[in-house]
Formats: structure tokens, C-alpha cells, sequence
């Protein structure tokens, strides 16, 4: 929480995780309520609605672009460093269009439910 009091109107952020289990634990849950944290409950979290996660475009890209023409790390660090050289040709017009509206688009989905943006 430190991150999001000290950049962030804590009022305006809404957690939106992934649907790993681990992000809908006992633990998880409980510290958000706790600290008055808006989240996206479960049931109104979509598998498959790529509107609601453009993070997951983006890897996919990077991920794309790091094993282009069959590249294989050797190490770790080689690996780490091919990763940052692709992150910076990344272009960043590309990736800040990626994410406009998101915040809008995840409010509509929390509000109305997943089928109202994700049929879209």
C-alpha cells in the first residue's frame, strides 16, 4: 500500500487481479478489506475478456519479441538483458494507447459486469 498512498488517490484505485488463486486468498482479501482497497470480486472477474487486461497483450508482445527467430537464453542474465533491450523498443505511444481507457473500461465491468465490455 505504500506505493499506491504515496502516488495514488487511494478513492479512484480498484484491484484487478488475475485469476490466479493465490490473488483471491484468505490472506489477500482480508488485508484489502483492511485497508479499504476496492476490488473485483471473482464472480464478476472474466477469463477471457482481453478488454480487462491489456498487461497481458503487452506481455505477450515483449514475450514475442525476446524469443524472435528462436532466441534461447543460456542464463538468467542473458536472459534479463534481452528482456531490457526489447522493453525499449518498445514504443511507448503503442503501449500508453494500449492502456487509455482502461480505467474507464474496468469500472464499466465492475459496475454492469464482465458481458457489458467483454462481448463488446
Amino acid at each position: 500500500m505504500p506505493f499506491v498512498t504515496s502516488y495514488h488517490n487511494k478513492e479512484k484505485v480498484l484491484f484487478w487481479p488475475d485469476l490466479a488463486s493465490s490473488h483471491y486468498g484468505n490472506n489477500v482479501l482480508q488485508y484489502l478489506d483492511q485497508n479499504d482497497v476496492q476490488f473485483v470480486d471473482k464472480k464478476f472477474n472474466p477469463q477471457n475478456c482481453p478488454q480487462s487486461r491489456p498487461i497481458e497483450t503487452l506481455w505477450s508482445i515483449l514475450k514475442n519479441m525476446v524469443y524472435d527467430e528462436g532466441w534461447e537464453a543460456k542464463t538468467i542474465n542473458q536472459l534479463r538483458r534481452r528482456i531490457a533491450k526489447k522493453l525499449k523498443e518498445i514504443d511507448i505511444k503503442v503501449a500508453q494507447q494500449m492502456f487509455s481507457g482502461i480505467r474507464r473500461q474496468l469500472r464499466k465491468i465492475a459496475d454492469n459486469g464482465p458481458y457489458e465490455a467483454c462481448s463488446s
